[in-house]
């Protein structure tokens, strides 16, 4: 996996975490764009592009009711920088003050079952600040 497939399935993350609860604050948008700015976007196609056809694909899946199984999809790309996963996904969560269930859940499923290999101190690397400047 390379770092472009990492930032694909982090953006589709952030996506599928601010439209969990069914509303989007603008707390949770202005995060959102920070990522995008800080990402070093190496797509074949434009990111805005891109993030309009994830918004339609994160739809379905919540209409679905298929989080947990679109997240365990994104566990290869994910784990490339794990801890930076995890702790965008937890910042966009938190951002608003307000977490709901369908949050928790998600985010419980990607550090308990998605990256939860990832994560262990075995497998502890060097890595990128946990944060949105990495």
């Amino acid at each position: 996996m390379d770092q472009q497939a990492f930032n694909e399935a982090l953006m589709k993350l952030c996506i599928l975490l601010y439209q969990a609860d069914g509303k989007i604050t603008l707390k949770e948008q202005d995060y959102f764009y920070a990522l995008q700015q800080k990402i070093d976007w190496q797509g074949e196609e434009d990111l805005e592009d891109f993030q309009r056809r994830a918004i339609l694909e994160v739809r379905d899946v919540l209409r679905q009711g298929e989080q947990k199984a679109y997240v365990s999809a994104l566990r290869d790309a994910l784990s490339v920088d794990a801890k930076r996963a995890l702790a965008v996904a937890q910042g966009i969560s938190h951002i608003d003050g307000d977490m709901a269930d369908e949050e928790v859940e998600i985010l419980d499923h990607l550090q308990n079952r998605v990256l939860a290999k990832s994560l262990s101190p075995a497998n502890d690397q060097p890595t990128q600040q946990a944060s949105l400047a990495s």
